[in-house]
């Protein structure tokens, strides 16, 4: 059977007669005008005798579009059991992901980013309500994912202190080591079974290293 394709604009085609460059090769779009050709259309083109067709390396619906993206990562089943718990700030999420695979052997960790990081596991006045949300969710995720260990970082700089001390960088310090330790203190009362561990994340120009802090 051949495979015909129509687009939104209403164009037909075949696409095993149709030339295309290089860089259409990636996907299958209409040569008029350019569109993807629609999911319905693809999926009447395929005899049912046929194998799936695939575009991209992802199998095609009866009701889903073109992929726009294949990841070059492979689902991988097992859970690691471990979890990190740091701040949202994205200037360091690369780095973040760096320590806890090359340095904690920690791949595919489960993550829990939050603005402030460990300062959300403390029950303060303006975060009583998410306190115990995240107590919750956390039980959760021992539960079901399995969780046998937690690391916590605090990183230099971060908005969250210097929004809630209106101090610089270096004089939050203190008071985000404090924290970290109350953090870890509230997480083994929690779960005893559990290890915890407290890093510091810390800048120098644009150099980024991770310390391990006592908690």
């Amino acid at each position: 059977m051949t495979a015909v394709l129509s687009c939104a604009q209403g164009h037909r085609w075949n696409p095993s007669s149709t030339v295309i460059d290089s860089q259409a090769d990636q996907d299958i779009v209409c040569p008029l005008c350019g569109d993807t050709p629609l999911a319905e259309a693809v999926a009447d083109s395929i005899p049912a005798t046929s194998p799936p067709m695939r575009w991209a390396g992802v199998e095609l619906g009866p009701k889903l579009p073109l992929s726009v993206f294949t990841s070059s990562e492979i689902w991988h089943p097992e859970r690691i059991g471990a979890i990190a718990l740091y701040c949202s700030d994205g200037r360091w999420g690369e780095a973040f992901d760096e320590f806890c695979h090359k340095c904690l052997h920690i791949p595919r960790y489960d993550r829990w980013v939050v603005p402030g990081g460990p300062v959300w596991l403390l029950p303060r006045e303006r975060t009583r309500d998410f306190h115990q949300t995240e107590r919750e969710q956390l039980d959760f995720l021992v539960r079901v994912h399995g969780l046998e260990r937690i690391v916590l970082i605090t990183h230099f700089g971060c908005a969250f202190y210097a929004e809630l001390l209106h101090r610089e960088p270096e004089a939050c310090l203190p008071a985000q080591i404090e924290d970290l330790g109350k953090a870890a203190a509230t997480l083994r009362e929690w779960f005893p079974a559990i290890q915890v561990e407290t890093y510091l994340a810390m800048r120098t120009g644009n150099h980024l290293s991770f310390h391990e802090v006592s908690a």
